[in-house]
């Protein structure tokens, strides 16, 4: 077996759907780190950038977690996550006046995402893959950034970055996640 057997026998057997959650993450701290939001209607376009995200992330995160071959974590919490995610996206984009502020918006989707690593961290005590305790730091930091944006410590200049950065923090933990948990094509089909 050469190298690029090995790495596609890997890529063959990631979570997906963590791979998916973490690109998501990624992508929208960006766009709410290099966001300049000044007035109402800025906080309204990223209200909706925010449901955009949801519904990309958990279309995504549930296609992702059937088209693994990994098995599922959690008896299944992968496609659970992504059907709350699409629902809360496509909910809030339809019906703008039923999600909340900017502020508490974000910080529950960090809420969220924080409990997502949770069970993530648990997938990987369970099956004695990675660090589960990392992991778990992890989850802690998403959610005191979270509560942080929640109360406005940081103010409303800082209330953007307090979003971008727990979107970083948690889309290291999805990479973290989908590394530890992915397995070889060939384990799996093994067993």
């Amino acid at each position: 077996m050469t190298d690029f057997d090995m790495i596609f026998d890997r890529l063959r057997g990631l979570t997906w759907s963590h791979v998916a959650m973490a690109a998501c993450c990624f992508v929208l701290g960006a766009a709410l780190f290099v966001s300049p939001a000044w007035v109402h209607a800025d906080f309204v376009r990223l209200q909706q950038l925010l449901s955009w995200f949801a519904i990309a992330s958990g279309a995504l995160s549930l296609i992702g977690s059937f088209a693994s071959a990994a098995p599922f974590s959690l008896r299944g919490v992968e496609p659970v996550a992504g059907v709350v995610l699409l629902a809360g996206g496509l909910w809030t984009l339809n019906f703008p006046l039923a999600a909340s502020s900017f502020a508490v918006s974000v910080s529950a989707l960090g809420i969220f995402l924080a409990l997502y690593l949770v069970l993530t961290a648990l997938e990987m005590d369970r099956r004695g893959a990675g660090h589960w305790v990392a992991q778990l730091v992890g989850a802690l930091a998403v959610l005191a950034v979270s509560f942080a944006g929640l109360f406005g410590l940081a103010g409303s200049a800082g209330m953007l970055a307090l979003a971008a950065l727990q979107l970083y923090i948690a889309g290291w933990g999805f990479v973290y996640a989908s590394v530890s948990l992915s397995m070889r094509a060939s384990e799996v089909a093994a067993a």
